[in-house]
């Protein structure tokens, strides 16, 4: 079975997901992320020229202020479609998952070396994180723009200079010219060919470099480097005996083909190996502290998840021993005759039949357990029907095993085309999976519809097939039985409960709380306590990113898993916990990034206007400490006034008023967002078998 895993990335849709990702999803996140960043160029100027017409002519401006009532209408819908796409985009190429799926390609092992030698699906994953942070990156810029925040702040000049850029990345990677990407121009001044960014330095490329608060200049030319690195792994150029290199002797048989080639094989090798090393982590588990006191934490959910594997096992075990140890189990829960001289056969296959179904009808949640059942004994009772239809008609004396093979062989194939047809997602889903909705059954269908015609035609004959087909399909429905009520039997872990996506929400909460408490604390500026506070921000920045990624993947595993049959009334997920994890996983790059800014700021001149006491920076975040620590994430109101500005006469220097401006406006965006969020999240109830329950306001709804 695991080998047959890992064979199966070796079919050709792995190939068609990496094409479509890096020639469809990628570029047109760019093309996205570039319309933000001219939306907002258009901001810019357009409010430069209404305050120059508004001196010059005022009596003419106020004719045309129905038309730019009308413009400005029309350019804020545009920025919120762009802004919704951008954030597809962001939930789509999040921590490059779609581009892991394709660790493996037949011809990128022919392809001559490149050097040095890397995994070229780790270029894709790579470049599919730079371009959701840019995209991230993006939709901040313009949540800023729309809350007057100061246009003076976000320059308009390096903005420009990036959605040109991404544009030219975006044109690049689509027709796959990697060419284009040796014309456009760049802040640092640094060569693309030599792994740097070619362009022009100087000091009015400095100067954009020093206005770009968003670091937009140094996002854009890492997606460049990497579109650079990307292509020329898909293709002879930029490669180590490519066509563009003076170096030809580098053959396929040649040592850094080969190392090439096991850099490549090393993510397939690790789909084999991984099962053990997730097993061995978990047996590793309870002699951990820290598991033992996440049981008691009941935002942890570790303590649902451990009923749930002790349930889980505890079905299994029970199946197990009356199988075993129950003999009226074994001798009357056969549908044959006494006589039968094959009763004995269809005992022991039905005690692991009931097994197998019951182990495969189980999966990490109550609803998607359900559902999963109910799509089984659907595909079980359809696919047996199917088998007992073409046995019965490819019965033939004239042939060896009593069935004509080739029928029965023509039957399955055109049947199973239908179920596979059926069962596919249209469009790019297509590319990676079956229906994540009802694709279970016709999976079962063609299971089991193979495994009885084979039984019956290769070992039982045509004189066992009723007995054949009925046990299995009584054994296979008792087991999915026994998983949908251990299912139900709470407590249950629900894919639907918004806890599981409030947990992530709560840690940013924290984790914010945690930066402003230490820019609070920070009043030394002593070498060794500011590297040291710089040292935990940096670390805190690489914390949320992991810790919330690994929640994310959870989360949405959940919810995917229990959204199955969404037209099915009983144990339906509601829409919004969808909506909801989708903001909160474009927060999780907002959240790593308040404390990555504030170790920016402490390293330059701007951190003693940042740190100094009973100024107006220290008195800010004293109010944000009060306003998170009195009222809460729970709060429903702000009690601290939104927009706030450094004055210029405290701090001259315009980058550093600058970034301590956007780490403000930052942290206060984000805690109005997270209030948001857990607002949203508290009024969804989990649907248990057609009632939605909300533990928080302990009301019951019927549906």
């Amino acid at each position: 079975m695991i080998l047959f895993l890992g064979v199966a990335v070796l079919l050709p849709p792995a190939r068609t997901i990496r094409s479509a990702v890096w020639r469809g999803m990628i570029p047109a996140a760019l093309k996205d992320a570039a319309g933000i960043l001219r939306a907002h160029v258009e901001n810019v100027m357009g409010e430069v020229n209404d305050n120059d017409d508004a001196n010059q002519n005022s009596n003419a401006n106020r004719e045309k202020e129905d038309d730019d009532n009308k413009h400005k209408a029309m350019a804020e819908m545009k920025a919120a479609q762009l802004q919704g796409k951008c954030i597809y985009h962001m939930n789509a190429l999040f921590d490059g998952t779609l581009a892991k799926y394709t660790v493996f390609e037949p011809r990128l092992l022919t392809n001559p070396c490149s050097h040095p030698p890397e995994c070229t699906a780790y270029y894709l994953a790579k470049l599919s994180m730079l371009v959701a942070r840019v995209s991230s990156a993006s939709v901040g810029i313009q949540l800023f723009t729309s809350r007057e925040f100061c246009y003076d702040n976000l320059s308009s000049g390096v903005y420009s200079n990036a959605a040109d850029n991404l544009e030219v990345c975006a044109k690049a990677l689509a027709t796959g010219n990697a060419g284009l990407l040796d014309d456009i121009s760049y802040v640092n001044s640094c060569s693309l060919s030599s792994g740097g960014i070619a362009g022009e330095g100087g000091e009015d490329q400095n100067s954009l470099k020093d206005e770009d608060a968003f670091e937009m200049h140094h996002r854009t030319e890492e997606i460049a480097v990497m579109s650079k690195k990307w292509l020329g792994a898909m293709s002879a150029t930029g490669r180590k005996g490519g066509a563009d290199s003076d170096d030809k002797d580098v053959g396929f048989c040649s040592k850094e083909s080969f190392a090439s080639m096991l850099q490549n094989l090393k993510p397939w090798i690790r789909v084999h190996i991984s099962h053990y090393i997730h097993l061995f982590q978990h047996l590793l588990a309870p002699f951990r502290k820290s598991t033992w006191q996440s049981l008691m934490d009941a935002e942890s959910y570790d303590f649902i998840k451990l009923i749930w594997c002790i349930k889980y096992s505890m079905g299994m075990v029970f199946l197990l021993v009356i199988s075993v140890y129950w003999p009226a189990y074994r001798t009357d829960f056969v549908l044959a005759a006494d006589d039968d001289p094959m009763k004995v056969v269809y005992a022991i296959q039905n005690g692991g039949w009931t097994m197998v179904a019951y182990c495969f009808a189980t999966t990490q949640t109550a609803e998607g357990t359900v559902k999963k059942g109910i799509l089984r004994m659907a595909g079980t009772v359809t696919g047996a029907f199917s088998a007992w239809l073409a046995l019965l008609a490819c019965e033939s004396s004239t042939f060896e095993l009593s069935y004509n093979l080739y029928a029965l062989v023509a039957w399955m194939t055109a049947t199973s085309f239908i179920a596979t047809f059926i069962a596919t997602e249209r469009g790019f889903g297509a590319r990676i999976a079956l229906s994540n909705s009802f694709g279970f059954g016709p999976i079962y269908f063609v299971v089991t519809q193979i495994l009885i015609v084979s039984y019956v035609s290769m070992i039982f004959g045509p004189e066992s097939r009723d007995e054949v087909i009925v046990n299995r399909m009584v054994a296979n429905l008792l087991g999915i039985v026994m998983a949908i009520v251990l299912a139900v039997i709470p407590p249950g872990n629900y894919g639907g409960d918004p806890g599981h996506t409030r947990k992530i929400n709560n840690f940013h909460w924290h984790s914010v709380q945690t930066v402003v408490e230490l820019l609070i604390s920070c009043d030394d500026v002593a070498d060794e306590l500011l590297a040291k506070n710089i040292q935990t921000l940096d670390s805190l920045s690489s914390k949320i990113l992991r810790k919330s990624a690994s929640m994310q993947e959870i989360t949405v595993d959940f919810e995917k898993d229990a959204a199955r049959l969404q037209k099915m009334t009983c144990f339906k997920v509601d829409p919004r916990v969808k909506m909801e994890l989708g903001k909160i996983t474009r927060d999780i790059y907002v959240a790593s990034f308040v404390p990555r800014l504030a170790a920016k700021i402490l390293k330059g001149e701007s951190r003693l206007l940042l740190l100094e006491k009973n100024g107006h920076v220290q008195q800010r975040l004293e109010e944000i400490r009060a306003d998170m620590a009195n009222d809460g994430i729970t709060a429903t109101s702000q009690t601290i006034k939104e927009n706030f500005h450094i004055p210029s006469s405290d701090l001259p220097d315009r980058e550093g008023r600058d970034d301590i401006d956007l780490l403000l406006l930052t942290i206060q965006w984000l805690i109005t967002e997270m209030r948001g969020h857990n607002g949203a999240l508290k009024v969804i109830g989990v649907n248990r078998c057609g009632i939605y329950q909300n533990f928080n306001n302990k009301r019951t709804t019927s549906i």
